[in-house]
């Protein structure tokens, strides 16, 4: 069974102060179901995994939907500055679980509009904005990794000289660097759950630097099947080593959570 989660839980989380460096009920909630869905996949080989990213965002999304609907988001929750056309968050290097990283380039692959956003990402050298920024936007919103997703920050004059390292108008009150907890929580708990399983099981399964990561793959279709066989399919640079610690032996990896 998931964690039960309802608007009486999300009162709960919003309103705790004895937080104590725990994770939240929100996280907790996301991190419990990911991690069964995950778990089932596995089972079934590395097709199901890849696919299961897919069903993981549809139940994070429906999770922050959930959140955002209650009283006490809305009644007790600074509204964000995000929107369309707001572009400043995609000046950052963006983490992703691996399994993450193979199915945006099989929907890459598979997607209509597919083929300038291959060759947009095989151009890419380096630095930043992300390479998938598009006049302000987002072109594999429906896909964007988990750590994308939870980004919802108060002001956008904040993003811009943290993000972007542009001057911030100077106009009213200094940036606030104040942001949204719950979809964070949200996120984070899912990501963790995509990687949890896998990891516990013995898999190599990293935080990797997304944009060249998803470079270093996206010619090889078989990517996904190679890297369940045990091969190195990533380059070594591309690892976050502060996501996870290296797997030793199956069954035998301790998860610790990035904060």
């Amino acid at each position: 069974m998931t964690s039960p989660f309802d608007a009486t839980a999300a009162l709960r989380a919003m309103t705790s102060t004895a937080s104590g460096g725990r994770s939240s009920p929100i996280r907790d909630a996301a991190f419990e179901a990911v991690r069964q869905m995950v778990g089932t996949a596995m089972s079934k080989g590395p097709d199901a995994v890849v696919a299961a990213v897919g069903e993981v965002q549809a139940y994070a999304e429906g999770l922050w939907a959930s959140v955002r609907a209650t009283p006490a988001f809305a009644l007790g929750t600074k509204p964000a500055g995000c929107a369309k056309g707001c572009g400043w968050c995609c000046h950052q290097r963006v983490g992703a679980t691996v399994t993450e990283v193979f199915y945006v380039a099989q929907s890459l692959r598979s997607r209509p509009d597919g083929g300038p956003l291959i060759e947009r990402l095989k151009a890419w050298n380096s630095g930043r904005p992300c390479v998938f920024l598009i006049d302000n936007a987002c072109a594999i919103y429906d896909v964007r990794p988990m750590k994308c997703r939870g980004v919802y920050q108060v002001d956008v004059r904040w993003c811009m000289s943290t993000f972007a390292k542009l001057d911030a108008p100077l106009f009213g009150p200094a940036p606030s660097p104040d942001f949204q907890q719950q979809p964070k929580d949200v996120f984070d708990g899912a990501v963790f759950g995509l990687a949890h399983p896998l990891h516990m099981a013995g898999r190599d399964c990293p935080g990797v630097d997304f944009v060249p990561a998803l470079k270093a793959v996206i010619d090889r279709p078989d990517a996904a099947s190679a890297w369940w066989r045990g091969e190195t399919v990533f380059p070594a640079e591309v690892r976050l080593h502060d996501w996870f610690p290296p797997v030793t032996k199956a069954g035998k990896g301790k998860l610790r959570k990035r904060r």
